[in-house]
């Protein structure tokens, strides 16, 4: 190495040291950011990761690499990545960080415009980029100026394979043997597709999701149940609770679509009209008095199934795997109401558990 490679590794170096503390903090403000961005728009993602650069790591790859003004030229000293779902999510994100940070598009890239037609390999979205001036006018932002950020946006099969190919495994990097190579690329190949294929059936889903939504307001129910377009049902008739905070959780929702079919509910139109504007206001004032943020699908539909007509739930959909017979609910006003005979079930349906 010559002296002037030397001087230039060495007076780099120092900086990072003497500056790496203020990129761990750029690495927390940044994944805070992305966290409480990504929440507020509701935009679905796996996990997020952030790393600081190690000192040697940088030291070698300086010494390694021709660079004039390494502190310049290298970007990714403080590094996020976010791993989402599907492409489609890879393409929400991207918007988002676009609108809330700086990007310096000459030296971002998306790898998957490398590939070219005719090839198939590691895919990610790549942005250089660092703070905008309205957040470094804010004290807590104070010494993070021109201080650039890498974030690495892709998809859990994307990263599976990076992973695989680039970070951690030795075994699948340089030059691989033809007949290996080319079973590598056919590897890689069938990871494409089904990523794609999971954004397809993810945009079907939202589909039918949009059509359940549409299909209230036009009165046209004529939907089969399962658990998207259940759900939808649920945040779309429940939708005041949904704004003041709620949340509809469809665990165990397979449980209480097979009591519906029992029941004698075998479509949406049919599960509307025990929606009753009585049984609606008086369920959807229970569980806006109830601490509880989130709501369980099972809950309110058997708790419609109940007032409804107590009698046929129990004698065609009840499951006797679940206790009924819990006193906080059997002390509850609205089974007074709509004369739900606990007496009654006790004795046809007990004994009574505890």
């Amino acid at each position: 190495m010559s002296k002037n490679k030397e001087t230039i590794v060495e007076n780099s170096v120092n900086w990072f040291i003497e500056n790496r503390t203020n990129f761990k903090k750029l690495c927390y403000k940044i994944s805070s950011i992305l966290t409480e961005v990504l929440e507020v728009e509701k935009a679905p993602y796996h996990i997020i990761n952030s790393r600081v650069k190690e000192v040697e790591s940088f030291r070698k790859k300086i010494s390694d690499y021709k660079y004039d003004n390494p502190i310049e030229q290298i970007t990714d000293f403080a590094g996020i990545r976010i791993i989402t779902y599907v492409e489609e999510d890879v393409k929400r994100i991207n918007r988002i960080i676009e609108n809330i940070f700086e990007i310096d598009i000459e030296r971002s890239v998306d790898k998957s415009k490398n590939l070219g037609t005719d090839k198939v390999g590691y895919k990610s979205v790549h942005y250089i980029a660092k703070l905008k001036d309205d957040r470094l006018s804010l004290v807590e932002y104070r010494n993070l100026e021109n201080l650039y950020f890498e974030i690495q946006v892709r998809t859990i099969l994307q990263h599976a394979w990076a992973e695989i190919e680039h970070d951690r495994n030795y075994k699948f990097s340089g030059k691989l043997p033809d007949e290996i190579a080319r079973r590598f690329m056919l590897l890689s190949g069938s990871l494409e597709m089904a990523d794609r294929e999971f954004n397809n059936i993810s945009k079907e889903i939202d589909s039918l999701s949009l059509d359940v939504k549409m299909g209230m307001k036009s009165g046209d129910l004529n939907f089969e149940i399962n658990n998207t377009s259940l759900h939808q049902f649920l945040v779309t008739k429940f939708e005041g609770l949904i704004e003041a905070g709620k949340t509809i959780s469809m665990d165990s929702a397979e449980l209480v679509i097979e009591e519906l079919e029992r029941y004698g509910i075998e479509n949406l139109d049919q599960l509307n009209k025990l929606f009753t504007k009585s049984i609606m206001k008086d369920v959807e004032g229970y569980y806006a008095d109830d601490d509880r943020r989130e709501i369980f699908s099972i809950g309110i539909l058997r708790l419609i199934m109940i007032l409804s007509d107590f009698h046929k739930y129990f004698q065609s959909a009840f499951n006797d795997t679940w206790s009924i017979w819990d006193t906080r609910v059997i002390k509850s006003d609205i089974f007074e109401k709509y004369k739900v005979d606990w007496g009654i079930i006790e004795k046809e349906y007990g004994p009574r558990r505890r």
